[in-house]
């Protein structure tokens, strides 16, 4: 049997990222919360936090708190349908969403499914690419993932397609692409990139011109629409979801760079066994990608 005060302990501790503030969280001291991660730790016969900055659970770790996460979703879930709860308690989906998604009105779009369901979201940024690690370790109860492959105990549905386009201002197009994007302009025109992962707009380099990150100018920055304001402004360009350039492609204050258009393909992964909470938070992002996506081809 698993005593859930030490689970408790360890989920903490990672969610707070020390020991002295899971210790305010719970109400202890830091030296119980220690001690709960020893017992529990002894009791499975093996390190399961790594003592580093930032601290992180080890594998074994991140199987008890994937399981120790869907507990308490299905005790909250159980005890709203006895009447346990309160039925105007708030319940709180720690999910992994994209930085695009957020840019071009995810929270907008889930916000009338959330209110009505009493939903709290905590949000995990990473790229498409890398949110599924996110799910697998426990960390989240869902996300959205490039990877159409459900990992074990999980289900993926399909989303769609979200278009992307590479984007500048006039005058930065009439400087470096007044012809069209080449490998040569490309490795001349400062890029805005998001974060330091593989991103998209590194992947389109590198397949379509050959380009690795070091021969070509770039900003790094990691928040979309920080990063979009890098291109509107004539800093560089972008490759940004197509939803958040339209208004001003329309209007004339920002051109495509036809060269570098994209679709990825996005899907949800969730937990498959899903509580009413999570259930109503995956109907809710069915709706936002019927919206914002292009239905995936087969």
């Amino acid at each position: 049997m698993f005593d859930y005060k030490l689970l408790e302990a360890l989920d903490m501790v990672l969610r707070c990222g020390s020991f002295d503030a899971a210790a305010k969280r719970l109400h202890l001291t830091p030296s119980a919360i220690s001690q709960r991660i020893r017992q529990l730790e002894e009791r499975h016969g093996e390190v399961l936090l790594r003592r580093e900055n930032p601290l992180s659970a080890t594998p074994t770790g991140e199987k008890l708190l994937a399981h120790v996460r869907q507990v308490r979703l299905l005790e909250t879930d159980l005890s709203a349908q006895m009447n346990v709860l309160d039925t105007a308690a708030w319940t709180s989906l720690r999910v992994g969403i994209t930085a695009d998604s957020l840019a071009i009105g995810l929270i907008a779009a889930l916000a009338p499914s959330l209110a009505n369901a009493h939903l709290l979201l905590e949000c995990v940024i990473d790229d498409e690419a890398y949110t599924l690690d996110l799910l697998r370790s426990g960390e989240v109860i869902g996300c959205i993932s490039t990877q159409p492959l459900a990992v074990a105990g999980c289900t993926a549905i399909p989303l769609g397609q979200l278009a992307y386009i590479g984007v500048a201002n006039p005058e930065f197009v009439a400087q470096y692409f007044a012809q069209s994007a080449t490998a040569a302009t490309l490795a001349a025109a400062p890029a805005a990139v998001y974060g330091r992962k593989d991103s998209l707009h590194r992947r389109l380099l590198r397949e379509r011109f050959a380009l690795l990150e070091e021969q070509y100018p770039c900003h790094v920055i990691p928040e979309s629409h920080a990063l979009y304001a890098a291109a509107r402004s004539g800093l560089a360009y972008a490759v940004v979801p197509l939803a958040q350039a339209q208004a001003d492609l329309a209007a004339g204050n920002m051109q495509e760079i036809a060269e570098l258009a994209a679709q990825v393909p996005l899907y949800w992964h969730h937990w498959a066994r899903q509580t009413r909470p999570a259930l109503a938070l995956t109907q809710a992002m069915t709706q936002f990608a019927a919206q914002y996506f292009i239905e995936i081809e087969s």
